[in-house]
């Protein structure tokens, strides 16, 4: 088991320019910059960020200003090669992955998270939350979810590894990190025994698969231990990835 003192850096993928409807009405071109609440998302994600003690250094891989307390990384033309660039920008072996869509994150519900990744042993941790939390506190936003033997879950925006386990595994890392909210394209990545499994307990009975299934089957491709890490904040799962969400919370 790791030490949960670990000093960690955390990377906001911040990548990703708004479509033209998006960008005439927030006046941004990039969804960092999209207003929420008079503060940039980037600002938003990196405050939350310095307000968790084991993160020591804040990198942000996109096109934002430079400012104090974080350092910037222009970013590539695909996820995968933004990921690659945070790593590589990483001081630390723990890496901690944040989406920048993710204007309501606290620091406690980082700290949660990243605690009980450096606690958990894992070389890859991924974010997961009870779909009825999010429900509760963003009744209007629509959100994909999946039925497991734990109940209604939807998937986080927080992902956390070990920098040289990532940088060997990236081309897998990026095709589940891709599918991480389309619960039949992530099972067709895991293998087909865990996509008929996900079939029967959508048709039968949720109790048919459970969130460790899909762990150790991960871990089969991988080879190395993962976690999901069962997250009871709501503001983890809730991303702000389109014009209808933010004039929704407008």
């Amino acid at each position: 088991m790791t030490s949960s003192s670990e000093r960690t850096c955390a990377v906001v993928l911040a990548g990703g320019e708004t479509d033209p409807e998006w960008q005439k009405a927030s006046g941004a071109e990039w969804r960092a910059l999209v207003p929420v609440r008079g503060v940039p998302m980037f600002l938003r994600v990196v405050k939350a960020l310095h307000e968790v003690p084991l993160i020591d250094a804040i990198v942000v891989v996109g096109q934002v200003p430079e400012g104090a307390g974080y350092e910037v990384i222009p970013p590539a033309t695909h996820l995968l090669e933004n990921v690659r660039l945070g790593l590589e920008g990483s001081p630390y072996d723990s890496v901690l992955f944040t989406t920048v869509d993710v204007p309501f994150l606290t620091g406690e519900s980082v700290a949660f998270f990243l605690k009980e990744s450096l606690q958990s042993g894992a070389s890859l941790t991924y974010a997961v939350v009870p779909a009825e939390v999010c429900r509760e506190r963003f009744p209007q936003m629509k959100r994909t979810t999946v039925h497991l033997r734990e109940g209604e879950v939807t998937g986080g925006n927080l992902f956390w590894v070990r920098r040289e386990v990532a940088l060997r595994e990236l081309p897998r890392l990026q095709a589940l990190y891709e599918a991480r909210k389309q619960p039949v394209r992530l099972a067709s990545q895991i293998g087909v025994g865990l996509l008929v499994q996900f079939l029967l307990a959508k048709l039968v009975s949720p109790k048919l698969l459970s969130i460790r299934h899909i762990e150790r089957r991960v871990e089969r491709i991988l080879g190395v231990p993962v976690k999901a890490i069962l997250t009871p904040y709501a503001e983890v799962g809730t991303d702000i990835d389109r014009l209808e969400h933010w004039e929704l919370v407008r």
